[in-house]
C-alpha cells in the first residue's frame, strides 16, 4: 500500500523499513520504493528525508550499511538518530564528516560501515549540492535535453576523499553543485540495483551485472524519458518493470528514491515557519532529558539570515 508524505518543518522522514510512498516538499515532488532483503521486515538500507524550519532546504539522505536484510537492521536503525543530530546543518560536506565519525562510534567494532549520499537541495534558486561518501552515483535527468545521465563526483586519486562512513576516522568529503530546473529529475538508489544480474530460466545468473552505465542506458531507452509530464513514481515503476522484464535478479535490500524539481520557492508560509520553530524548540528539549539528540542550527550566514529573511537567497556552500 503507497502513501503520502508531506514533509513539515523540522521534520525528519523515513526508516529502513519497507516503504512506497510519494513525497512533497517546497520545490520538490518524490516517491520513494524500498525492499528488504527477501521481504524482511527491516534491511541495511535507510532513507531520510527532512526539511528545515523555514521550508527552504531539503534534505535526502541515503545509506546502505554493508551486509544485507536483518543483519544490518540494528547498524541502520542507529543512524536516525545521528541524521536527526545534524538535520539543520545544511552543509553536506561538513555534514559527511560528522557523520562518518558519528557511524564509525556507532558500529564500534562490528566490521561494518555504510556507503552514503546526502542530496540538499535549496529551493529558491533550486541549488543542489550533493557528497558521495562511497556510495553509487545519482542520475540526472534533465527535461531540456530528454536524457539520463550519472552524477559523478570530482577526481580524488590523489587524496584520500570520499570514502564510506566508518572507515577511517579523519577522511575528506567533496561534493558537486549544480542547479535543477522544473521538471529535472533526481534518481538515487541503492547498488543492489546495480549489482543486478539477468538470470535464466532456473534463476541462475545469466550475464554481467546491469552496472552504472546499463542503468543509464535503461533509463534512456524507457518511452517515459521523453514524457515531461512523467513524476517520480512513474519514472522508478517504469524502471522496475522493465527490469524485471528483461530478468534482471534484485538479490539484496533495495531503495530507489526519486525527486522531480517542481518550481522556485521561497519556502513555508510564517504560520508554517512558527511550527517549525516549535517543533525543533520541543527537540531540543527532548535532547535536555535523553529522549533524542538536539537538531541544532548550522551557525552560518546561509542558514541563519535566510531563515528569519525569504529574500537572503545565498546558497549553502560546503
Amino acid at each position: 500500500m503507497s502513501q503520502s508524505a508531506v514533509i513539515a518543518c523540522s521534520e525528519v522522514w523515513g526508516n529502513n523499513r519497507a516503504a512506497a510512498a510519494s513525497l512533497a516538499l517546497p520545490g520538490l515532488v518524490g516517491w520513494v520504493c524500498s525492499r528488504p532483503y527477501h521481504g524482511q521486515e527491516a534491511g541495511g538500507d535507510v532513507h531520510y528525508i527532512s526539511s528545515c524550519g523555514t521550508g527552504r532546504i531539503a534534505r535526502l539522505m541515503l545509506a546502505d550499511v554493508s551486509g544485507h536484510g536483518g543483519d544490518a537492521a540494528g547498524v541502520a536503525s542507529k543512524l536516525r538518530r545521528v541524521m536527526q543530530r545534524y538535520m539543520n546543518h545544511i552543509e553536506p560536506q561538513a555534514l559527511a564528516k560528522r557523520l562518518n565519525r558519528d557511524i564509525g562510534d556507532a558500529v564500534g567494532d562490528t566490521g561494518r560501515f555504510a556507503t552514503a549520499l546526502v542530496l540538499t537541495f535549496f529551493s529558491p534558486d533550486g541549488g543542489l549540492s550533493l557528497c558521495n561518501a562511497g556510495h553509487p552515483p545519482p542520475m540526472l535527468y534533465r527535461r531540456a535535453s530528454g536524457r539520463w545521465s550519472p552524477i559523478v563526483q570530482p577526481d580524488t586519486q590523489e587524496r584520500i576523499a570520499n570514502l564510506p562512513l566508518g572507515v577511517l576516522d579523519s577522511v575528506g568529503y567533496e561534493g558537486r553543485e549544480l542547479t535543477l530546473e522544473p521538471g529535472d529529475v533526481v534518481l538515487a538508489y541503492t547498488d543492489c540495483l546495480i549489482e543486478a544480474s539477468r538470470c535464466d530460466e532456473a534463476g541462475r545468473p545469466d550475464g554481467p551485472m546491469l552496472d552504472i552505465s546499463g542503468l543509464r542506458d535503461t533509463l534512456n531507452a524507457l518511452p517515459i524519458a521523453s514524457d515531461p509530464q512523467a513524476g517520480p513514481r512513474v519514472v522508478v515503476d517504469a524502471l522496475l518493470d522493465r527490469l524485471s522484464r528483461e530478468k534482471y535478479v534484485l538479490d539484496d535490500d533495495l531503495t530507489v528514491v526519486a525527486l522531480m524539481c517542481t518550481e522556485r520557492s521561497a519556502g513555508r508560509g510564517t504560520a508554517s515557519r512558527m511550527m517549525g520553530v516549535v517543533r525543533a524548540l520541543r527537540m531540543m528539549a527532548g535532547a535536555i532529558v535523553g529522549r533524542s539528540p538536539a537538531p541544532w542550527p548550522e551557525f552560518s550566514m546561509a542558514n541563519l539570515i535566510g531563515g528569519l529573511w525569504p529574500g537572503y537567497r545565498r546558497r549553502p556552500r560546503g
